[in-house]
């Protein structure tokens, strides 16, 4: 009997309500999910009353100021997520592997993971499955993290706080250290002091942010130093982020084994601390529960034993 009405819910359930319901959670607004589904706000009202109406439970706390998921939609915003996932994965779920390994692999990263011997594992991948086609998509910390969870991406090269649900595997540290541009009044200064630098306009990651979701050991010594308090910019893009200090948009934290080409041709200069620097990690990660296509399968079996490099090793 229990089965029948279960049944006979998921039967009657409208699954584009669920849909909606996701996108509403993700945009946080009524107005934003509208947009973002092409839809008048009445239509996602409704449709987000017509879920309540059939599951028999308030979803979302819906007042001035307030916009919160109840205990029974975060539920059900986690089994959501889960259909859909298996709904985005489908297409490499039905392919079939012939006599040679075809499909896609897709790689989400954070900007300017270098490793050699990952660079090597994909040279050896590419002889042995030719047929084989991949896309690198470069993301902020929370975007790649996000994309492995909805088993967007078949593998995500980030930093950040590794949700436990995810398999992951250690691929490089970085050490960092504070820089300015020529223009700076520090530059070129031996005996600089954190003191001289309060006040100072900040160039920032994207993830460097105070009391943020991915707070790191880069953020706790701004925090520590009482630095970088006016966050003039932000970036993803380690690129962008070298090219605004080198402008003296601002001062910044940066990769040494990145910073070193500019610190050499003279366009950047080391700013206190000197000693202790902050350290970052960046692992592999990937979904233990993704359906794999045959490409995929193949790729992270390949890459799964890539010896980690050490940055910090060559400036200490």
């Amino acid at each position: 009997m229990q089965d029948n009405r279960l049944e006979r819910f998921a039967h009657n359930l409208d699954w584009n309500l669920l849909r909606t319901f996701v996108v509403l959670v993700e945009e946080g607004s009524i107005t934003a999910a509208a947009n973002r589904l092409l839809l008048q706000q009445p239509a996602v009202s409704m449709a987000l009353k017509r879920l309540e109406q059939t599951v028999g439970q308030k979803l979302i706390d819906r007042r001035p100021g307030r916009f919160d998921l109840t205990e029974a939609g975060e539920k059900l915003h986690r089994q959501c997520r889960d259909i859909f996932a298996a709904v985005v994965r489908l297409p490499n779920a039905l392919e079939k592997a012939g006599e040679e390994v075809t499909g896609h692999v897709s790689i989400h990263s954070v900007s300017h993971v270098h490793n050699p011997a990952w660079d090597s594992r994909l040279e050896g991948f590419f002889r042995a499955y030719p047929k084989v086609t991949i896309s690198v998509t470069v993301e902020t910390t929370v975007s790649v993290i996000s994309a492995v969870e909805r088993n967007i991406a078949t593998i995500g090269l980030s930093d950040g706080n590794i949700p436990e649900g995810l398999t992951k595997a250690f691929h490089i540290r970085e050490q960092y250290a504070l820089y300015c541009g020529r223009g700076h009044r520090l530059f070129g200064v031996n005996d600089a002091t954190l003191n001289d630098l309060r006040g100072d306009p900040f160039i920032a990651f994207i993830a460097d942010v105070l009391g943020g979701q991915h707070m790191n050991a880069i953020t706790a010594v701004r925090a520590m130093g009482s630095f970088g308090q006016q966050v003039r910019a932000v970036s993803c893009n380690v690129e962008e982020v070298i090219r605004l200090i080198a402008a003296n948009t601002g001062i910044g934290m940066l990769p040494c084994h990145l910073a070193a080409p500019g610190l050499a041709a003279g366009r950047l200069w080391q700013l206190p601390p000197y000693d202790l620097l902050p350290t970052t990690d960046v692992f592999r990660i990937s979904n233990p529960n993704t359906i794999l296509n045959p490409a995929e399968a193949a790729f992270l079996k390949y890459v799964e034993d890539v010896e980690p490099l050490d940055h910090s090793v060559e400036h200490q």
